[in-house]
């Protein structure tokens, strides 16, 4: 095998139109102050007909008429940037009189950077890394990494069918945005968003989603969604068939954040004439919203704020039994939550009810009446699996893509980037379970 063939092997040079010089040198060039190994090529081949009048190259109507010398970026070698010093061939048609330049599947036209360059781009795209790590990495500048991220998404295909479930959230996105946050929705069995809205404004929601054919529309079933009210018109309105599903996760949240916010005014009264008490209730909190039938019972340990050997449950026992309100409290939101993680919907509604017999603080009531007033979506939550858990975890991604990025100042941007991360990265990751399971196979 010749160099030449080697060549075409090793950098995945797919087009046979170019050569090499069957001598293997890599001399070095400096190019504004930056050094490249260089490799020389020659593309050639004779063309069926003209670029610029389409006659047909019959009795040499189109001739070789010299080369142009141009630069193509093929990645890197041993960790330094490649050149390919490639000599086009030109040609001009007799007929027409105009000259064109040979032209190669290795990069655009008018292009210097190849698309081997290009994909690898892409690939460390949906990754979570800074796009100027990623300008480092395969020698190119930050602003060509945009523009490969807004072309790639530019191919993606616009979403006109709706799935039967949908997830929708918000996310805290760029500065520009109106209220800072964006919208974001998801379906609810494959966990592939749909797409990602600068506004989550009303109006403007409303708006997006009735540029879906009122047949797809009507084809939604569920929308999971969490306590946020200006959702519920915009779901009435443009999934007339939908029913809606407040997520029980942020139902626990509300209620651990009304049993903390009376922990913390029952903690800030001992304060001053009971500190010892006031440590506890301050540095325990972590067992006073963990779930009742998750605390221990059984194993006694020793602990700085406590005489003896304790176990969670009586240290617990022994802070809410600190005020007769916040042993009420914990009592009623426990129970809530027992129901909760029961699935039991008829119970629910029961506890919920007899919590008005107790007279309460008048955030906690506000919250319990919060939960009264979205009774139906949360029963539903409790007959049905579905959860905001794949939306929620698409936000934790894209909290790790901003912070990669150091914050992001353009909302195309971070739309683009978070589409290609969520697209693309679950393709590669079903192409290596594929690979995977097939190597498994062949050594089985």
């Amino acid at each position: 095998m010749t160099y030449a063939s080697s060549i075409h092997q090793l950098l995945s040079i797919e087009d046979k139109n170019i050569t090499f010089n069957d001598t293997l040198v890599l001399p070095t060039v400096t190019i504004k102050d930056k050094t490249y190994r260089q490799l020389s090529g020659t593309l050639s081949y004779t063309p069926s007909c003209c670029e610029k009048c389409g006659v047909q190259n019959n009795h040499h109507t189109v001739i070789k008429y010299g080369f142009k010398t141009i630069r193509l970026l093929l990645g890197d070698i041993n960790f330094s940037p490649l050149l390919l010093q490639l000599k086009k061939q030109r040609f001009l048609c007799k007929a027409c009189g105009e000259t064109f330049i040979a032209t190669t599947t290795l990069a655009d036209k008018n292009s210097h950077i190849s698309h081997i360059v290009k994909r690898k781009i892409i690939d460390l795209l949906t990754e979570e890394m800074a796009m100027s790590t990623i300008a480092k990495h395969t020698f190119v500048s930050p602003h060509t990494v945009i523009r490969v991220l807004r072309r790639t998404t530019n191919t993606f295909m616009t979403h006109c069918h709706l799935p039967e479930t949908i997830c929708i959230d918000e996310f805290k996105s760029v500065q520009n945005c109106v209220g800072k946050m964006s919208f974001i929705f998801c379906d609810a069995q494959t966990h592939d968003i749909i797409d990602v809205l600068e506004s989550r404004k009303q109006q403007d929601l409303i708006d997006y989603f009735l540029r879906f054919d009122a047949s797809e529309r009507l084809r939604v079933k569920f929308v999971v969604m969490d306590m946020y009210k200006p959702y519920i018109k915009v779901i009435q309105t443009c999934f007339p068939n939908a029913n809606i599903i407040i997520d029980k996760f942020h139902v626990v949240q509300h209620l651990n954040r009304a049993l903390n916010r009376l922990r913390v005014e029952i903690m800030n009264t001992y304060r001053y004439s009971r500190p010892t008490d006031y440590r506890k209730l301050k540095q325990l909190w972590q067992l006073v919203l963990k779930n009742r039938e998750n605390l221990d019972v059984e194993r006694f340990e020793t602990h700085r704020l406590f005489d003896g050997l304790m176990t969670e449950k009586m240290i617990v026992d022994y802070l809410v039994d600190l005020s007769p309100q916040l042993s009420r409290v914990h009592h009623i939101i426990n129970n809530l939550k027992f129901d909760i993680a029961s699935n039991d919907s008829q119970q629910f509604i029961d506890d919920l009810n007899a919590s008005k017999s107790y007279q309460l603080r008048q955030y906690v009531r506000t919250s319990l009446n919060s939960l009264m007033y979205y009774i139906d979506e949360i029963r539903l939550s409790l007959e049905y699996r579905y959860t905001n858990g794949p939306i929620e975890g698409l936000n934790n991604r894209i909290k790790n893509i901003k912070r990669s990025g150091y914050g992001y100042r353009n909302f195309y941007n971070l739309r683009a980037r978070i589409l290609i991360v969520n697209r693309l990265f679950k393709n590669k990751k079903t192409d290596n379970e594929e690979h995977s399971s097939l190597s498994a196979n062949k050594v089985a």
